[in-house]
C-alpha cells in the first residue's frame, strides 16, 4: 500500500502483471491552463528561428481516460464506473473550449 500520492506513481510493476495500457490525457480545462510559451523548432538537431506556441501545463492528478485508444477495453470496461458506460463525453460548445 502507497503511503502518499508521489510514492504510488513511483511504484514498478513487472512485464508479468502488465495486462494492457490507458491512454490518459491531461485536463487542460479544469487545470486552468491558461498560459502558453514559444518554442523554437527544430531542423536536423538545429535550432531554427521559427516557433511554435506551446501550452504551460499546470500539475494536477485528474486526467481523461481515452476509452477510444484502447485495444484491451473489455479489461478496463470492468473497472469504470457503470455511469460512465452509457455516453462518451462531448463538449456541448467546442467555441467555449
Amino acid at each position: 500500500m502507497c503511503s502518499n500520492t508521489q510514492s504510488c506513481l513511483l511504484n514498478i510493476a513487472g512485464s508479468q502483471d502488465i495486462i494492457c495500457t490507458v491512454d490518459l490525457q491531461h485536463n487542460c480545462i479544469d487545470s486552468k491552463c491558461v498560459n502558453m510559451h514559444q518554442q523554437h523548432l527544430h531542423q536536423e538537431q538545429i535550432q531554427t528561428i521559427q516557433t511554435k506556441p506551446v501550452v504551460d501545463h499546470q500539475p494536477t492528478l485528474y486526467f481523461f481516460l481515452n476509452a477510444y485508444s484502447i485495444h484491451n477495453c473489455d479489461l478496463i470496461w470492468l473497472v469504470i464506473p457503470e455511469v460512465l458506460h452509457e455516453s462518451p463525453l462531448r463538449v456541448a460548445n467546442s467555441a467555449e473550449v
